[in-house]
């Protein structure tokens, strides 16, 4: 349209598009009934009539009444060119939207990171990407996994925390956890699986099956404690006495998750991350379990005895 012309003319351009909707495209302006009464109505449409406009070229047939009264051919104030569009016009949101859909070799969450850095470097003002089907949902998923990881930690630090009637020694046991993450990531990336709402179930998961072991031996050396025995002697030998049902619990982890991992069976799509995911886990937190948990618990208590005797010396002398 040629706005300049236009206005010179006094045509506003809702007025001419309004016409050119009207003739070419149709408007519904009315309703009506067969009988009176009757429940089904019918749309009253104002257009052309059919076959009035078979090619652009006859949209020249349409003319405008300016201002003052005279009659303006619609070519006097627009003009038209042939290009391609969209067949249809989709909305999401009440927007105009325009949807696309990739089954990507990267993960989804690496995924939908790479196309909102693309967003946001070349999209005009005003334009925005929102992730439908299963980005939205991974992103959802990201958000509760997230919660239930805190919930698990946070659960087992209570429970952790009356059974053993300390606060300390919690955190000792609970040292486990990040070793079991490190791991559980590592598996994925050895397996080529990728972090999806199944293998954060694993890691989530993994916060419960990996404090057993610590369990296992901080409750022997407190036992060991609190029949004499110093805080190095008591480790030294409640060691080897939970290594083998350290190492035999974990084993049966591992071995019943290794035939999901290696994606045999129904469903290994699903089930291999998830396995993945536990038995990477498991491996680096029994290995390393039995060397940080005990140096970590040798720390804290002789760190604790040293802390009682110097306020007992305090108290003393005060």
């Amino acid at each position: 349209m040629d706005r300049t012309r236009a206005r010179q003319l006094g045509l506003p351009a809702r007025e001419v598009t309004l016409a050119v909707n009207v003739l070419a495209g149709g408007l519904d302006v009315a309703k009506f009934n067969d009988e009176p009464g009757d429940g089904e109505r019918y749309d009253v449409r104002l257009k052309a009539a059919e076959g009035s406009f078979r090619a652009p070229a006859d949209l020249r047939q349409i003319f405008l009444r300016a201002s003052g009264g005279r009659l303006v051919r619609l070519d006097t104030v627009a003009r038209w060119e042939e290009r391609v569009g969209p067949a249809v016009v989709t909305r999401f949101d009440l927007r105009y939207s325009g949807n696309f859909f990739a089954t990507p070799k990267v993960s989804e969450g690496e995924a939908a990171a790479i196309v909102k850095q693309v967003a946001a470097s070349s999209l005009p003002r005003g334009y925005r990407v929102k992730m439908i089907g299963r980005a939205e949902e991974f992103e959802k998923t990201a958000g509760y996994m997230l919660f239930a990881l805190v919930a698990a930690v946070v659960l087992v630090y209570m429970v952790l925390a009356s059974q053993f009637n300390a606060f300390l020694q919690p955190l000792v046991i609970m040292a486990a956890q990040p070793l079991a993450v490190v791991g559980g990531l590592a598996g994925l990336w050895l397996t080529g699986r990728s972090l999806n709402m199944f293998s954060m179930m694993g890691l989530v998961l993994l916060m419960g099956l990996v404090a057993k072991n610590s369990i296992l031996l901080v409750d022997l050396t407190n036992q060991l404690c609190l029949q004499g025995r110093g805080i190095d002697e008591a480790l030294r030998e409640a060691c080897p006495v939970r290594l083998r049902p350290v190492l035999m619990t974990s084993l049966t982890v591992i071995v019943t998750m290794l035939p999901a991992v290696l994606g045999l069976g129904a469903a290994s799509d699903t089930a291999a991350p998830l396995a993945a995911a536990v038995v990477g886990g498991m491996v680096s937190s029994t290995l390393l379990t039995l060397v940080v948990v005990p140096a970590l618990y040798s720390l804290l208590e002789h760190g604790l005895r040293r802390w009682r005797k110097a306020d007992t010396v305090t108290g003393d002398r005060g």
